[in-house]
């Protein structure tokens, strides 16, 4: 048996290519009922984000994995096949494990040390399960991940301070304004401004106005949150007397909140208002930071506390390393005593049978009488023969198998294993 990783990320692979290789839900479960057709896969279980789609399959070692994947992302999604069969790499074992365990710990993320992807490396799992696909090897391969992901990041401060504009936005408003009892509003319906609005929401903001000028773009924003008022940009002016949070994150050429357009509801204004404008070129007409209750800040104001953020996180590389390594040789340790078990029985067997072959040859030299006493002298000769090796493999001080015992293991699978499976 053999662990394999097959994939395509972020290292390697442009996303306008990469996102060729993003399977839906319901392919992916198409891809794992395939898998688990296949007699030589055993357990797989398919990881997708924004940086990667990867396979992980507990297979037979003669497999070739690889060419199995291509040929079924072929049939699935023929698409991908070109992308797939170009920038597809593989790892097996303690590659493929200390892979898992980098990803879950945040420290193969663009954005260092982030906390998403642990959940979705959870999620992944998850599904895999309700595929009947994950089972003995990928159960404890997954749990040992989550494992190694919560230890980073509560022995180190890798994901500390926010390291993406939207969410640093956000921060530097928990840091002005009590959130959980605030009005907000978010000008934009990009990636920057959904991002912005999920936090703020997430921080148990109650009230969210989404502007945009195209309603419908704001409309599906509300549709995955469940939760905002849709208004459009020429209804900001009248509505900023009663929020007090603005962030802004459009592509317009030219500012979307101009000094005159606002200036008569600024000017009546007593209760501060905090704007954050993450918009290049800017959102927001610079001349409104004149009015007392305005607080305004743009995106070089965030970038420092940004710069600072990753500086403090690339400092925890190390420390975060070595976790992932300690982990990594404990499970390696586990995995390659998974061929204790086989070569116990293997090793057992093959004396069994050598034992039942000469009682046969001999048997007319002992009359029919003694066959029966013969055949159970041979079988605990051939047991007494093997107890002292099996002992040893069985026997540890620890759970894990030492190294000694490994190498014994691979010396009988060569001494005496070998020959009797190319015979």
């Amino acid at each position: 048996m053999k662990l394999v990783l097959n994939n395509v990320t972020y290292h390697n692979c442009p996303v306008h290519l990469r996102e060729k290789v993003a399977f839906t839900p319901e392919k992916r479960r198409i891809l794992l009922k395939k898998m688990r057709a296949e007699k030589h896969i055993f357990e797989a279980v398919i990881l997708e984000t924004c940086n990667r789609s990867e396979f992980y399959t507990y297979a037979k070692k003669d497999f070739e994995v690889g060419d199995f994947l291509a040929e079924l992302i072929g049939q699935v999604q023929p698409e991908a096949l070109d992308t797939w069969s170009k920038y597809s790499r593989q790892s097996i074992g303690a590659d493929a494990i200390r892979h898992l365990f980098e990803v879950a710990a945040g420290l193969d993320s663009q954005m260092l040390g982030e906390n998403q992807v642990l959940s979705q490396v959870k999620s992944a799992y998850t599904e895999s399960i309700n595929c009947r696909m994950s089972k003995f090897l990928l159960h404890h391969l997954f749990h040992e991940a989550f494992r190694v992901g919560k230890s980073v990041r509560t022995n180190t401060d890798i994901n500390c301070g926010a390291v993406s504009i939207s969410l640093a936005a956000v921060e530097l408003a928990k840091k002005k304004i009590d959130l959980s009892t605030a009005k907000a509003m978010v000008i934009g319906a990009g990636e920057n401004a959904a991002v912005a609005a999920r936090y703020l929401l997430k921080a148990h903001l109650p009230t969210l106005i989404i502007a945009n000028r195209n309603t419908k773009k704001a409309q599906t924003l509300r549709t995955q949150f469940k939760a905002g008022e849709i208004i459009t940009l020429t209804d900001i002016a009248h509505r900023l007397s009663d929020v007090d949070l603005v962030i802004s994150s459009t592509a317009a050429a030219e500012p979307v909140v101009t000094y005159q357009t606002v200036a008569r509801s600024l000017s009546r204004r007593k209760k501060p208002l905090l704007i954050i404008d993450l918009a290049v070129p800017r959102d927001i007409d610079q001349q409104i930071n004149q009015f007392q209750c305005v607080s305004l800040f743009n995106i070089d104001d965030l970038n420092e506390q940004i710069s600072l953020n990753k500086e403090k996180r690339s400092r925890e590389i190390p420390k975060a390393k070595t976790i992932v390594a300690e982990f990594t040789d404990k499970f390696i340790q586990w995995y390659d005593s998974l061929d204790l078990i086989p070569t116990i029985a293997q090793l057992t067997q093959q004396g069994l049978n050598l034992a039942h072959s000469e009682v046969k040859r001999y048997a007319k030299d002992f009359g029919q009488t003694s066959n029966d006493k013969l055949q159970l002298f041979a079988e605990s000769l051939v047991k007494k023969m093997l107890h002292g090796p099996i002992t040893f493999l069985k026997n540890s001080s620890d759970e894990k198998p030492s190294t000694e015992q490994l190498h014994a293991v691979d010396l009988i699978n060569k001494m005496f294993l070998s020959q009797s499976k190319r015979g």
